[in-house]
Parts: structure tokens; C-alpha cells; sequence
């Protein structure tokens, strides 16, 4: 099939763990792929370590380096020097499975004529293989807007995901100043619009490390005000059913207003649930609920 699949690696002072990823890659069942690493202002051995790989051409190598800004602004840098139709997520801390790339290319020749679909959703196991999140749904491959995924099967767990670069390019993560965005801006956002074909096996392998933005996720909020703001506004026209959508507006609400941010009403999606959940909203503020979002000590 030629080189028309892309996996993109953000990374920031994560030279200890990369390796991992590297290993992995190589021995894919199809080598036919770009690994494009944009390192987002590591000031550990990243740079040096990705050269000796480079010089190893044991694969292809695209290696970028900018100035921190934020995980985000990385995913941005790479969506837009991607040049595969393909585009794959793994982050720094991950790696895939030896037939990941064989299988994800199989599955957008596929679905290649569907262009409802805008890629494909796997799984993300732990290292003794065992699926993260619940695995109560069919095995598949079959279609399904997440939304619905979400409400048929209450799916829940990390995901390993590939998409048409082309789809991805429509949605970049907006720039501003915060360094950090909710991962729902974007994904959310192309749930809204299209379709994933659902594989319920695990296609690549999480080891989440104590630096990293899972076990960090409250002070990151905190420190990212509007970043948060902006995810959780999203979620809140996600189909998922209306309990969500009132749960997630009432903690916008709190938010934007325990954090000061201006014009709350004119950035919410969901502007009806707004009004109507407002007085919840208030209720909620002054009970101070959700706690942590009031914890000076978060920071």
C-alpha cells in the first residue's frame, strides 16, 4: 500500500519512556509508516535520542521541535505536516501491539469508500494484555457514532485511535494561551459529525506514569482555566444522554465562574442548557460542588 499512515507521538521530556514506543514500532508487521515525533520543548536527551534513532533507519523518522506550548499546539504541529492520509495517536507513554499499523491499515481499506467514517477506534490494554475500561461491547469491527457507543454499551476506558488526516485538519484545537486543552475540543467535536468503525481489542498499551496528565489532572485544570472550560463546553452537547449534558453545563457554569473567565454564555455550546440548568448552577456554586474545583491546594 506505500507509506500512507502516520503515527504521531507528542512529547515533552519523556526521553526515559520513548523507547518503549520505538521498540515497538519496530517490530511492526508492516513497516510501511511514518513515526513523526514533535517534541514540544524538551529540555532532557530527546533530541539526541531520536538522532541516534534516525541514524539507526531501522524506520522512518520525522522529528520537529518547538518552543513549550502546550500538548495541544503539538497535536496541531503534526496534524498539519502530516502528509499520509492516515493519521495515528500514540502517546509518549504507549506503544502499539506488533500488528497495530497492519490492522489499522486494513481497516481504512474498508472503509475507505464511507466517508461517514472519519477512522478507527480500538482499545488500550494494560501490559498483561487486559483491556482498559469495560469490554461489554461486540467484538467487531462494526459502525457506530461514539455518542451512541456511549449510550448503548456505557463504554468506558482509554482508546487507542487513527483517523483521515483530511477530517483531522478541520478540526485543530484552537489557539490560546492555556497550555493545556481537553482532548474533547477535538474528538468530541468530530464525534458530533461523523462516525468510527469500533474494534473492541487492544491495539496498543498504556503505562501511565506519575508525571503524567492522567495522574495530574486537577492541578492541570486548575493551571489551564479556559483549557478546561473549552472541553467541558464541548461535552456538553455530546449525545450521551441528557443527564450528562445538565451535569456538564452546571460544572461549566461553576467553573467559569470560580475561575473569573469572561463571557461564559457567548462560549458554552450548549446555550439552552445553560439557561435552563442555571439555577442547579447556583445551587451547585454555593455548596461548592464540585469540591475540588474550590481547593486552593489543587495547585
Amino acid at each position: 500500500m506505500g507509506v500512507d499512515f502516520t503515527v504521531f507521538t507528542p512529547t515533552y521530556n519523556r526521553a526515559h519512556v520513548l523507547g518503549h514506543s520505538y521498540e515497538a514500532l519496530k517490530r511492526q508487521t508492516n513497516k510501511e509508516f511514518v513515526w513523526l515525533i514533535v517534541d514540544d520543548g524538551s529540555t532532557d536527551d530527546t533530541k539526541t535520542l531520536v538522532d541516534s534513532w534516525i541514524q539507526e533507519n531501522a524506520i522512518s523518522i520525522q522529528y520537529i521541535y518547538q518552543e513549550n506550548a502546550g500538548k495541544q499546539r503539538a497535536v496541531n504541529t503534526g496534524i498539519k505536516n502530516c502528509s499520509t492520509a492516515y493519521f495515528g495517536f500514540l502517546d509518549s507513554d504507549d506503544y502499539y501491539l506488533p500488528t497495530t499499523i497492519e490492522n489499522f491499515k486494513k481497516h481504512f481499506v474498508e472503509i475507505q469508500d464511507n466517508r461517514r467514517i472519519a477512522g478507527v477506534l480500538a482499545r488500550c490494554g494494560k501490559p498483561d494484555g487486559q483491556i482498559l475500561g469495560n469490554s461489554h461491547i461486540p467484538a467487531g469491527p462494526f459502525v457506530m457514532n461514539f455518542d451512541a457507543l456511549y449510550r448503548s454499551f456505557r463504554f468506558l476506558g482509554d482508546t487507542c485511535r487513527a483517523y483521515r488526516t483530511e477530517i483531522l485538519r478541520h478540526f485543530l484545537y484552537p489557539e490560546i494561551e492555556d497550555k493545556f486543552i481537553l482532548e474533547s475540543v477535538m474528538l468530541s467535536a468530530i464525534d458530533q459529525e461523523y462516525d468510527l468503525l469500533i474494534v473492541n481489542k487492544p491495539y496498543s498499551i498504556s503505562e501511565y506514569l506519575s508525571d503524567g496528565y492522567t495522574h495530574n489532572s486537577h492541578q492541570l485544570y486548575h493551571k489551564n482555566p479556559l483549557g478546561y472550560a473549552l472541553g467541558i463546553s464541548q461535552i456538553t452537547i455530546s449525545r450521551r444522554g441528557i443527564h450528562r449534558q445538565v451535569k456538564y453545563t452546571v460544572m461549566y457554569t461553576v467553573w467559569c465562574h470560580v475561575k473569573r473567565l469572561d463571557r461564559p454564555f457567548s462560549q458554552v455550546k450548549n446555550k439552552t442548557m445553560y439557561v435552563l440548568a442555571w439555577p442547579l448552577s447556583c445551587i451547585c456554586y454555593f455548596l461548592k460542588w464540585p469540591s475540588w474545583m474550590f481547593r486552593n491546594d489543587a495547585l
